[in-house]
């Protein structure tokens, strides 16, 4: 295959138009991404090899293994997605350093949105990743081996597969039910849709994959996409209708490839935000495609009310596991916990961390206010479900968020916090000149906390 940039984007301009030649392609997007996402793989192997050589005289790397995460890894991956790429290492020369950077720095001409590599990756942080944070977590749950070390792959695998913990699951799944709905929250605007961060927008379509993960565990070689694995998994437990998957992976695909054109037509657009402007641009630009602007709105409308409706069910097994797994009084309070009865917990559950995650959620600005010493106590905690859970919140106090982030918040494991309180309006400027003069963390983590800094004219540079 040939790598030179230009010719590479070339080949998958080509590919892309070749496929999308009528309306009723866009409903198949998903047969394209797992092409492209494959064509992803190769291109990747290649630079590696290329790299590897300079830097170890040989195409194979010793110590590393390179693995997707994100839209490769589910096979979901569309013409403007990021190179979500993982560079694990065994961490015994620095020459795996090096190697990283050259790798990193040799795809930045490829056309992609952004090169996404976390810097760490040895077996040692992604055991703590695995142990502690939810985001980090999901990406090595989800990675699929691409090429390198395969003795490396193996151990990292046996890791992955030893730290697998169908409760984890679940007890993530909670928490990101929460999050992310409160997440899209923020990202509304009323001059545009974002169709990433929004319900029924193409973020919600990790849910079935996690719940693959939740009943089937780790998948090593996914041929399908990874909502097409949720779904057809939701299918055999009768929460959906067999002829319901092809409906809701159509209506997916188009949601999907809509998302990656409006990136096309707006490149600094991140997401994918559906204005009427973006709208009319992306119909004169593909007019074989969309019979009028409306004809986009109404793709991404129904593709939306598709989506939530796989979500919906994903929320409904998830409660039938814990109905199997947990007591009846476990159950019980959950329950009341989700509908918002907050009654005194018994001994034995009181550090239990989804019922208190959900709790926390669910308090409003007077619970909050009488729940003071309990969530107190709940920012003490290790657990990062509870911690974010606390540092989302609107209702939760400067004084708490600051707590966390000085306790917890520059640990290794726990960087994301950094993120999450950020967004939060109760950050007092205190906390956030904290969060920026670190230099201890990776950049990344704080992009959110220096842009706040920007706008309020706390922090020039």
């Amino acid at each position: 295959m040939n790598t030179e940039p230009e010719k590479w984007m070339q080949r998958v301009r080509k590919s892309r138009d070749s496929f999308f030649r009528e309306p009723s392609d866009i409903y198949k997007a998903f047969d394209f991404s797992k092409d492209y996402s494959r064509l992803y793989n190769e291109l990747i192997t290649s630079q590696v090899n290329i790299a590897s050589e300079a830097i170890f005289g040989n195409p194979i790397p010793k110590g590393v293994a390179i693995f997707s995460f994100g839209a490769p890894s589910r096979n979901e991956m569309m013409g403007r997605s990021d190179a979500d790429v993982a560079v694990y290492r065994a961490g015994n020369s620095a020459q795996e350093l090096v190697f990283r950077e050259r790798l990193v720095e040799s795809l930045q001409d490829y056309g992609f949105t952004k090169v996404d590599t976390p810097v760490w990756g040895t077996l040692k942080e992604i055991q703590r990743y695995m142990n502690t944070s939810v985001t980090e977590a999901n990406q090595v749950m989800e990675a699929q081996f691409i090429c390198g070390d395969e003795e490396l792959r193996a151990n990292i695998e046996q890791l992955r597969d030893s730290l697998y913990d169908r409760d984890v699951v679940a007890r993530n799944l909670v928490f990101q039910f929460y999050y992310f709905d409160q997440y899209f929250r923020k990202k509304e605007s009323p001059n545009h849709l974002n169709i990433k961060y929004c319900s029924g927008g193409t973020r919600d379509l990790l849910f079935p994959a996690w719940y693959a993960q939740l009943k089937k565990g780790i998948e090593r070689d996914l041929q399908a996409t990874a909502m097409g694995r949720g779904l057809t998994v939701l299918a055999d437990e009768g929460l959906l209708m067999p002829e319901e998957i092809a409906d809701i992976l159509s209506h997916s695909s188009a949601v999907s490839y809509v998302r990656d054109a409006i990136m096309g037509v707006t490149p600094r657009d991140m997401d994918g935000k559906l204005s009427p402007q973006g709208a009319e641009e992306l119909h004169e630009q593909e007019p074989h495609l969309f019979a009028s602007s409306q004809d986009i709105s109404s793709v991404v409308n129904k593709a939306r009310q598709s989506i939530r409706r796989a979500k919906a069910k994903v929320w409904e097994g998830l409660c039938n596991y814990f109905f199997e797994h947990r007591s009846e009084e476990w159950n019980d309070h959950f329950r009341k916990a989700v509908s918002g009865d907050i009654v005194e917990i018994p001994p034995e559950l009181k550090h239990d961390e989804i019922i208190n995650t959900v709790r926390i959620w669910n308090l409003d600005a007077q619970g909050a206010e009488r729940s003071s010493g309990y969530l107190e106590q709940m920012a003490q905690s290790n657990s990062w479900i509870i911690l974010a859970s606390l540092l989302s919140s609107p209702n939760v106090s400067g004084e708490i968020i600051d707590s966390v982030i000085r306790r917890k918040g520059l640990t290794p494991g726990y960087e994301y916090f950094l993120e999450i309180a950020a967004r939060n309006p109760n950050l007092t400027p205190e906390t956030l000149e904290f969060i920026i003069t670190d230099n201890s963390t990776e950049p990344r983590f704080k992009k959110p906390a220096l842009k706040l800094a920007k706008e309020q004219r706390i922090w020039q540079k």
